[in-house]
């Protein structure tokens, strides 16, 4: 740094001997541009004075030596030019010696500025190497803390992996312990074990005797209402058949062959009541028992449904019924034919029983993933309130009389809700005294490709 303080000031000082040279050189100029302009003035004047001098000869003498005087001056004014001139030169010299001398001192200032450049850019260099060396140190610190915390941290860890192996060997010894106690509880298990399967043998057997107990006492609960019903319900027919017939038979010589007639038809009708009642017991017993067969299949619902009813249309028509089919033509069931037959009549014909002289019995359908919903409704009587729970419950058997003096056994219904729940749907009803009823049932539905199949 000193030494470029001195090349600048030396540089300035040879700029200002620079400057004051070419000051020089430039005021010697003009004393010489002025003696150079008295020389000839002088020169004017010695040729007016020797036209003078004819006239004037001291005149001329004084100017004579005034001539001399003035050549005298002209020549050390030439001399004093030329010696002018000569230190010109020394300062041009000096000059251009001074100006190499600046341009050295130029070439010498430009190469310190790249040493100092380049010493800066070094300064530099060296300060970033510093930073990150301090860095390093920071960040060295940083790890050297962290491993002395991971040292820490494994020397706890070493304490308590000590601490857990010590735990361990008295878990070991109290497994240990634990295994024999476990051994000798295992072989007690074992032999609960054995004991609770000999128990789980008898309950088993057991289980299987109280379901054969069970279904004896089904069966005999069956068969105690089946005597029961006919205890009580075949006695007033054949009560009343053995009196029609004793009538007749004390009768037969005096009563005339229209009294007869009307006697045989009572005892006719008393007996296919009779009749009807024991086939629909008969039927219930066999379902109860598993002895009715059941064989379940695709089936067009519309065609048996078209049968039914034409089996069924003189008895609507005695009474002027109008029974309206809407079943759909594609409805198609998976049911037991006899099964759905007799299901489907039981509920028309109690439809038309308990329907007035010119009422309207309708059968609709409608479907509900893949199940079949069949509605038979009347407009007819319809039922009590406190009835509505009773008509599938066999040991509430009822019997009501139709529009037209109809009989009937009470046992349709219930037959219906066993076959309708045999083939997988369910049977219910609506109804409201004095407008009409409403019964439905459900059956799993096929596609028509399955019935064509």
């Amino acid at each position: 740094m000193d030494k470029s303080r001195k090349l600048d000031e030396l540089e300035i000082a040879n700029e200002e001997k620079a400057k004051r040279a070419a000051e020089l050189v430039i005021a010697n100029e003009e004393k010489a541009k002025r003696e150079a302009e008295l020389v000839i003035a002088l020169v004017e004047k010695e040729k007016q004075l020797a036209g003078i001098a004819i006239a004037d000869e001291e005149k001329a003498k004084r100017a004579i030596e005034l001539v001399f005087a003035d050549e005298e001056k002209a020549k050390r004014v030439a001399e004093l030019v030329i010696a002018n001139e000569e230190k010109a030169k020394r300062m041009a010299e000096l000059v251009i010696d001074n100006e190499e001398k600046a341009k050295r001192a130029d070439e010498l200032v430009i190469a310190d500025e790249e040493k100092a450049k380049r010493v800066a850019e070094l300064v530099i260099a060296n300060e970033e190497k510093a930073k990150r060396v301090a860095e390093l140190v920071i960040d060295n610190e940083e790890k050297a803390k962290r491993v002395a915390e991971l040292v820490i941290a494994d020397i706890e860890k070493q304490k308590r992996v000590a601490e857990l192996v010590i735990a361990d060997e008295e878990k070991a010894k109290r497994l240990a312990e634990l295994i024999i106690d476990n051994e000798e509880k295992a072989k007690r298990v074992a032999e609960l074990v054995i004991a609770e399967e000999e128990k789980a043998k008898r309950v088993a057997e057991l289980v299987i005797t109280n379901e054969e107990l069970h279904q004896l006492l089904q069966l005999n609960s069956d068969k105690d209402l089946f005597i029961s019903i006919l205890a009580h319900d075949l006695r007033s027919p054949f009560t009343a058949l053995l009196g029609l017939s004793d009538i007749l038979i004390e009768n037969i010589r005096i009563y005339d062959i229209d009294e007869i007639e009307n006697l045989l038809k009572q005892i006719r009708n008393s007996s296919q009541d009779t009749f009807t009642l024991l086939e629909d017991l008969l039927k219930w017993t066999s379902t109860q028992s598993g002895k009715i067969p059941f064989k379940p299949q695709n089936l067009n619902f519309t065609d048996i449904c078209k049968n039914i009813l034409k089996t069924l249309n003189t008895n609507a028509a005695a009474k002027n019924i109008d029974i309206k089919n809407y079943i759909a033509d594609h409805i198609c069931v998976f049911a037991d034919i006899d099964m759905l037959k007799t299901v489907l009549r039981n509920i028309v014909s109690n439809a038309i029983k308990f329907t007035n002289n010119g009422g309207i019995i309708s059968i609709s359908s409608e479907e509900s993933f893949g199940i079949a919903i069949i509605t038979v409704s009347d407009n007819g009587i319809g039922i009590k309130p406190d009835k509505l729970t009773k008509l599938f419950d066999i040991s509430q058997r009822q019997t009501t009389i139709g529009t037209a003096k109809e009989t009937g056994t009470g046992l349709g219904l219930i037959l219906c809700k066993e076959f309708i729940e045999k083939n997988g749907g369910k049977i219910w009803v609506k109804s409201e005294y004095g407008k009409g009823s409403e019964f439905k049932f459900s059956l799993p539905m096929v596609n028509e490709q399955a019935l064509s199949a």
